[in-house]
C-alpha cells in the first residue's frame, strides 16, 4: 500500500500527509526513505514532526545528520521531538548540538535536550553549561514565594463576626475553580482583544490547578509581550512553577519580561541559578542589570563575586551602588577574596582597551580594590563545572 501512501503524500490535508509519513516509517525500501526524509521539508510543523520521529526509528547515520539539522527548525515542536529521538545510550555524536540546545529560548527543547544529553551519557564540560543543564532538569529548588503567608484578615472588632469574610472567601475560591468559567476563561486567551487576554491571565492565575499552570506557561511564547509578561508576573507567584521555564525569558526582546524572569530567578537560591544571570549584568536596560545584582545578592553564591566586581565599571552610579550591596550580601570580606584579584586583573586589561572616556569609572573600580599582595598571582577560574 506504499502506493496510496505516496499519494497521500500529495495531499493538501496535512492529517493525511502525517499519516503517510507515519505508514512509510516501518519501510526499509529506499524510496520510503527519501520520501520521510523529503517530509522534513513539509511546509507544516505536524508532518515534520511525524518525519522526525520515524527517522529517530531508523537511527542510521544518514538518519542521524537529518534529526541534527532538525535542531535548528523554525518550529519549537520538531526541534523537540529532534532532541528527543536522538537521546540514545552512548550515541555522543551529535551531543554538541544538543548542548547548544540547553540554550534554545522555548523550555520544551532545552527540557527534551537536557533529557537526551543524561540519556547518552554526556557530561558538561563548564559551570554555565552545567547550569543549564541541571536546571532544564529541574534540579534546582523551587522559589521562595513573595508570599509565603496568606494575606491577613479584614480587621474586625471584638464583637464582629468574621463568618461574613470566610464566606466572601468560599465564594471567591468556588468563582475561581467553576468548570465553565475556567473554560470561557481559557477561550478568551484567543481573542483578539489585548485587553481581554490580559484580563483572563490575571483571572486563570487564581485557579491554582496545575492544568492551568501549563496553559498559562504556554504563554511565554505568545506574539504579545504584553502577555508574555502578565504570564510570568502570574506565574512568578505559584508555588508550582517550574524555574526551567523562565530561562528562555532571559532572551526575550521586552526588557520589562527579562525583568520579571531575573525577579523570579533571583528567589530560586541555588548557585546554577546565579551562572545562568551573569549575561545580564551587561544587559541593555538598567533595571535588568540592577535586579541581576540584586539577585545575585539575594542567591548568597560567592561565584558570582567576580561577575560583580567586573560591574563596578558600570556606567551608571545607581547600578555601581546595586553591585556594591550585593557584594557586602554575598561576603562582607569580598575585597579580600581571589575572585576579587582575578575581577582586578580583567578590569585593568579593559583600562587598556576602552576608550579613554571608559576609563574613568574603570579607575574609580580600581580604586575600591585593594592591590594584590607582592609575589601572589590570581587564581585563573578552570571554568569547571562544580
Amino acid at each position: 500500500m506504499a502506493w496510496l501512501d505516496t499519494l497521500r503524500l500529495k495531499s493538501p490535508n496535512p492529517r493525511m500527509r502525517c499519516k503517510a509519513v507515519e505508514n512509510l516509517s516501518g519501510s526499509t525500501h529506499p524510496s520510503d526513505t527519501e520520501r520521510i526524509f523529503a517530509s522534513l521539508n513539509d511546509e507544516n510543523p505536524q508532518v515534520r514532526c511525524a518525519a522526525v520521529r520515524a527517522l529517530g526509528q531508523a537511527n542510521t547515520p544518514d538518519s542521524q545528520s537529518c534529526l541534527v539539522r532538525a535542531l535548528q527548525d523554525t518550529s519549537f515542536e520538531v526541534r523537540e521531538a529532534a532532541a528527543r529521538a536522538l537521546g540514545r545510550p552512548g550515541a555522543l555524536s551529535s551531543a554538541n548540538a544538543l548542548a547548544a540546545c540547553l540554550r534554545d529560548p522555548d523550555a520544551a527543547v532545552r527540557i527534551a535536550a537536557a533529557g537526551a544529553l543524561r540519556a547518552m551519557g554526556w557530561k558538561p564540560s563548564s559551570r554555565e553549561e552545567s547550569a543549564w543543564f541541571e536546571i532544564a532538569l529541574g534540579n534546582t529548588p523551587a522559589a521562595v514565594s513573595a508570599d509565603n503567608f496568606p494575606a491577613a484578615p479584614p480587621a474586625t472588632g471584638p464583637n464582629q463576626d468574621t463568618s461574613f469574610y470566610r464566606r466572601m472567601a468560599a465564594e471567591a475560591l468556588k468563582e475561581s475553580n467553576d468548570p465553565a468559567r475556567v473554560k470561557s476563561l481559557l477561550a478568551a486567551l484567543q481573542s483578539n482583544d489585548l485587553l481581554v487576554r490580559i484580563s483572563a491571565v490575571h483571572d486563570l492565575g487564581q485557579n491554582r490547578d496545575p492544568q492551568i499552570t501549563e496553559e498559562l506557561l504556554k504563554l511565554f511564547r505568545d506574539r504579545d509581550a504584553e502577555v508574555r509578561l502578565v504570564a510570568a508576573q502570574t506565574l512568578a507567584g505559584r508555588d508550582d512553577s517550574p524555574p526551567a521555564h523562565f530561562l528562555g525569558l532571559l532572551q526575550d526582546t521586552s526588557f520589562e519580561v527579562r525583568l520579571a524572569a531575573v525577579q523570579f530567578l533571583g528567589r530560586v537560591r541555588h548557585q546554577q541559578i546565579a551562572e545562568v544571570l551573569f549575561p545580564l549584568l551587561s544587559d541593555p536596560s538598567l533595571e535588568v542589570r540592577q535586579a541581576t545584582a540584586t539577585s545575585m545578592g539575594l542567591i548568597g553564591n560567592a561565584s558570582a563575586i567576580e561577575a560583580l566586581v567586573i560591574s563596578l565599571a558600570d556606567e551608571d552610579d545607581q547600578m555601581r551602588h546595586t553591585v556594591e550591596r550585593a557584594l557586602e550580601q554575598i561576603d562582607p570580606a569580598w575585597m579580600r577574596s581571589d575572585a576579587a584579584l582575578n575581577a582586578r586583573r580583567r578590569l585593568e586589561a579593559l583600562l587598556s582597551a576602552r576608550p579613554p572616556a571608559d576609563g574613568l569609572v574603570i579607575l574609580q573600580a580600581l580604586g575600591k580594590l585593594p592591590l594584590p599582595p607582592a609575589n601572589v598571582q590570581p587564581q585563573m577560574d578552570t571554568d569547571e563545572p562544580g
